[in-house]
């Protein structure tokens, strides 16, 4: 059953009444912007209608809404009444979203379009009225209005109900002050809010009642300028003030105004003293006193400009707008006044201007959470969705000030990725994805601006990029079969036939499937980590390894009987890189065990960082020791020299510098390693 705010004479709910043409007219022309800003795709204004002043909701029974819009609107008790409804009140009640606004200003926008088509709908006539019975206009006592109605013809209620014509405004009359206290009222209603009418200006109860009363397009022929005639506005107000303060000032006080208050950059006190002669201590003194008259002639207009251009602009304002936004207010006459104005204007409105946007705390503060939602989301290498930072700004009107935001939170546009921060990993990935396949080294190095030597161990620490064979690397989405290296590749065969494979299969299938060479995959084959036998390949057990005696395979022992083991010194090694060729022997001799690590403590030199040993029974080339570059920098060495490796104890080596006049020669080292096998021979 629809329902209404009218009873007929029966005490029935009477159905809601249609608005005549020409009221739906006006209330159209009220709930414009909301339509014009829907129709462009974009979220209206808070503050715009979405249901016109005086429009009986009843009339919602009639609209084909969609069922989530009429649920909301029906919880919310918004089905009776006649007041307006703007964005931010809809948009405030529980599961009213853009869609739901959408509908209602869509099937709003129908209805009354359908109504200006009725002409028959509405009160047009004297007689129309009395066929109603009952209305609104006859429970106030009102006459049934007319299409004919004016201005001049606005009625009064008397105590006896009668509706007498406006009297004429004479001068000292009540009607004469209010017309002086109106046309100030009006013209900064046109300055600040564009009103351009009467009815414009009237509440929207004022129109519901006049639109009753058939005089409502009447008002909307009444132009503000017609009214004011030459009253001024708030701003001309402001500048014709100051414009006296200054025409009014001595010739020294105008020169200070100009060079200190006006002047873009002001000039320094120490300037403007030596020009009017006097210290500028003085100068100092007389700006205060002339700052004092000024803001005085700013008065109160000045408070009531600044609080209603804050409220039209938005947190984020382009440097274009607001400019267009400032012209649009101050008078067209330019001069000191006008710049003053200007300037004061901007400074009270709390704007920072920063890349061609004025913006305010607000948005500093919508740009800080964005920066936290990047740093939430960001990916393994830093990279974040553009898209889904963009949705986290409070509205659609903002997406296209995105750049603005991108660069106040300090994120770095890469290649077409966005990253948090412009670093070598967020870089790599970032090249990789705009290569949109996988890459070479030297194609990624070439885009991202990274050394070449660097790619490789900079993109193995990138979980999500992998290896496409030996030589490309891409997103882990665009590989099927990941490349883990020869000895990942063996050991996933292996598994896959559960637990041995033919040799033929592995020397057939890496080369063919990574590039890798055939030479290559024999040498892994050959390591300790795998037993080759007849043909097949299977994993070897670690128990099964075989170690040769410590005697064979270091260089000496020192006079306390330490064995040392030396080695060349080469560049790579101040750079970070490990010392390979370790023999497993002294490896175990550390402490380390195979497929393991282990941490060795350095005696001497002291203050030295710890070694790291490790030994991978797939390496052939044996284990490593890391982090050497600390002890050799200490012991001055350089690349050629030799260095050597004591053990000492337990997990516990000296580092030396292997001394050139002590080496033994290739003979006598020979005789030494010959006759520590005689002596373990005669041992055993």
């Amino acid at each position: 059953m629809p329902h209404s705010n009218l009873e007929s004479l029966d005490g029935y709910p009477a159905p809601p009444e249609r608005p005549s043409p020409r009221v739906a007219e006006f209330h159209l022309l009220s709930i414009q912007d909301a339509l014009n800003a829907i129709h462009e795709g974009l979220m209206p204004p808070n503050g715009c209608l979405v249901w016109p002043a005086g429009l009986d909701r009843a009339n919602l029974e009639e609209l084909p809404l969609r069922v989530r819009t009429w649920n909301c609107l029906q919880s919310a008790r918004l089905l009776r009444g006649i007041n307006p409804l703007t964005v931010r009140e809809l948009l405030a009640l529980p599961h009213f979203g853009r869609r739901s606004l959408e509908d209602l200003l869509l099937e709003t926008e129908q209805f009354l379009e359908s109504c200006i088509r009725d002409e028959g709908a509405g009160f047009s006539s004297d007689a129309e009225l009395s066929q109603t019975g009952d209305s609104s206009s006859a429970e106030v006592g009102l006459p049934a209005p007319t299409r004919q109605g004016t201005l001049s013809s606005l009625p009064r209620i008397d105590q006896e109900g009668a509706i007498p014509a406006i009297p004429v405004a004479l001068p000292q009359s009540p009607w004469g002050r209010a017309g002086e206290l109106l046309a100030p009222l009006l013209a900064a209603m046109g300055e600040l809010h564009g009103t351009r009418t009467l009815a414009d200006a009237l509440s929207p109860e004022c129109m519901f009642l006049a639109s009753r009363m058939g005089i409502a397009s009447e008002l909307a022929d009444v132009s503000i300028d017609s009214i004011i005639g030459n009253t001024s506005g708030l701003a001309a107000t402001i500048v014709d003030r100051l414009e006296k303060e200054i025409e009014d000032s001595t010739a020294d006080e105008q020169i200070i105004i100009e060079s200190r208050l006006l002047g873009v950059p002001p000039q320094t006190l120490e300037e403007v003293g030596t020009t009017l002669g006097v210290t500028r201590e003085r100068v100092r003194q007389i700006q205060v006193k002339l700052e004092r008259r000024l803001e005085t002639a700013f008065g109160n207009e000045f408070s009531v400009l600044s609080a209603v251009l804050k409220d039209k602009l938005d947190h984020l304002v382009p440097e274009n707008e607001m400019q267009s936004q400032l012209e649009g207010l101050l008078p067209d006459k330019q001069g000191g006044a006008r710049d003053h104005l200007l300037n004061k204007l901007i400074a009270s409105l709390g704007f920072t201007l920063e890349d061609g946007f004025f913006f305010d705390e607000e948005a500093k503060r919508v740009a800080h959470e964005i920066r936290l939602a990047a740093n939430r989301i960001a990916d393994d290498a830093g990279l974040v969705d553009e898209e889904t930072l963009i949705e986290c700004l409070p509205r659609e009107s903002w997406h296209s000030f995105w750049p603005w935001f991108r660069k106040h939170c300090k994120l770095s546009d890469l290649h077409g990725s966005t990253a948090i921060r412009n670093t070598a990993k967020a870089r790599l990935k970032a090249a990789v994805i705009a290569i949109g396949r996988p890459a070479s080294r030297e194609e990624i190095a070439a885009l991202s601006g990274i050394e070449e030597g660097r790619v490789g161990g900079q993109l193995s620490n990138i979980p999500s990029i992998v290896r496409a064979d030996k030589d490309r690397w891409g997103l882990e989405d665009w590989i099927d079969d990941v490349y883990e290296g020869i000895v990942a590749e063996i050991i996933q065969r292996i598994t896959e036939d559960g637990g041995v494979t033919t040799t033929e299969r592995i020397l057939r299938e890496l080369p063919e499937q990574f590039g890798v060479s055939a030479v290559s995959v024999r040498a892994y084959m050959q390591t300790p980590k795998f037993k080759v036998q007849d043909g097949c390949i299977s994993l070897a057990s670690p128990s099964s390894v075989r170690l040769r005696h410590l005697d064979d395979v270091i260089d000496g022992r020192d006079p306390n009987g330490a064995p040392y083991w030396t080695f060349i010194v080469e560049e790579r090694y101040f750079d970070g890189y490990s010392l390979t060729g370790v023999p497993p022997e002294f490896a175990k001799e550390l402490g380390c065990e195979p497929d393991d690590s282990a941490v060795v403590r350095i005696a001497d030199p002291a203050g030295c960082r710890d070694l790291s040993i490790r030994w991978l029974l797939s390496s052939p080339s044996g284990a490593t020791l890391g982090y050497v570059s600390d002890p050799l920098k200490k012991l001055g060495l350089r690349s050629g020299q030799s260095a050597r490796v004591t053990i000492k104890g337990h997990a516990l080596v000296d580092v030396s510098a292997q001394d050139s006049g002590l080496q033994e020669s290739t003979t006598s080292q020979a005789d030494a390693i010959l006759a520590r096998m005689k002596n373990r021979r005669r041992a055993l």
